[in-house]
C-alpha cells in the first residue's frame, strides 16, 4: 500500500489560551508525467483538467476520498493560485521534494545575414541563423523564417525566459520529434523582450519554422536546452521565470 503523502500536515491541539503554534506547510514540486512534459491535475471543484510544467510549486491542502488536494503555489500559468488534485497514488509518482535549481543563462549569437536553406519539414526557407550557447553547448538556431513584415529576429539585448505558460501541442512537432528521440517538444519557453513585461510571443522551441523566435533547427539538442531550462527558476519572481536571454549580432 503507498505510503500516505500527506504525513505532517496536522498540528496537535493546544488547549492554553492565547497561545500560538506553527502550521507545517509540505511543499512539493511537479514531475512530468509523460514524454509530452506535462502533468494534468483537476481543478477543484468543476474537475477541469488543466497541465502544469515541470518543477511548478504546489502547497498541500489535504487528503480525501483517495485524491491529494494542494494550492498551486507558483509558475507562469493562468492557473497560479487555484486548488488542484491528483489520485493519491499519482501524487506520490508525480510530485517531488527537488526544488529548481538557480537561473539559466543562455547566449545567443547571430552568424551572418539571413541565408536560404532547405529544411526536410518545411522546404526552402530564408533563415536568419544563429549560435546558441548554455550550460558548455552549443546548437545551430533559426531567429526568423518568415519575413513578410509581421515577424522579425529577435533584437540584441538582455532578455528574459520565462517558465512555460501551456501546451503548444496543438503545433505538430511529431516529425521533429521522431527523428530526433526528442522529448517535451510541446513544451516552449516565453521570452519578455528587454524593456517589455510579460509574454512576448517569442518562444524557445523546437523546429526549422521560426516566426522570430530561438528555434532549434539543430533537433539534437532540443532535449539538452529542455533538460537545462526546465529545472531552473529566478529566486523571488513567483516561479515566472528560468534565467536571461543574451542576444547579441
Amino acid at each position: 500500500m503507498a505510503q500516505a503523502i500527506l504525513n505532517n500536515n496536522q498540528a496537535p491541539s493546544n488547549r492554553q489560551g492565547g497561545s500560538t503554534h506553527p502550521a507545517v506547510v509540505v511543499t512539493k514540486y511537479t514531475k512530468r508525467a509523460d514524454e509530452n512534459g506535462w502533468l494534468s491535475v483537476k481543478l477543484e471543484p468543476k474537475g477541469t483538467l488543466v497541465a502544469l510544467c515541470e518543477y511548478t510549486k504546489v502547497t498541500f491542502t489535504k487528503e480525501s476520498g483517495g485524491r491529494t488536494y494542494f494550492r498551486i503555489a507558483d509558475g507562469n500559468s493562468e492557473f497560479v493560485g487555484q486548488t488542484a488534485s491528483l489520485k493519491t497514488e499519482n501524487a506520490l509518482k508525480y510530485l517531488m521534494d527537488t526544488p529548481p535549481t538557480a537561473p539559466a543563462t543562455v547566449k545567443v549569437k547571430y552568424t551572418g545575414a539571413p541565408a536560404h536553406a532547405i529544411s526536410e519539414f518545411k522546404g526552402k526557407l530564408l533563415q536568419q541563423w544563429a549560435q546558441v550557447s548554455f550550460n558548455g553547448k552549443t546548437a545551430k538556431v533559426t531567429l526568423n523564417s518568415q519575413w513578410g513584415g509581421e515577424f522579425t529576429p529577435i533584437p540584441p539585448g538582455r532578455h528574459r525566459i520565462m517558465a512555460p505558460d501551456r501546451s503548444h501541442g496543438n503545433i505538430s512537432t511529431g516529425g521533429y520529434k521522431a527523428q530526433g528521440n526528442l522529448h517535451c517538444t510541446d513544451v516552449w519557453f516565453p521570452i519578455e523582450l528587454q524593456g517589455t513585461k510579460g509574454n512576448s510571443s517569442r518562444y524557445i522551441h523546437v523546429g526549422h519554422l521560426s516566426d522570430g523566435c530561438v528555434t532549434f533547427y539543430e533537433l539534437i539538442k532540443w532535449n539538452d536546452v529542455y533538460d537545462y531550462l526546465i529545472c531552473r527558476r529566478v529566486k523571488g519572481e513567483g516561479g515566472k521565470y528560468v534565467g536571461e536571454l543574451l542576444v547579441e549580432k
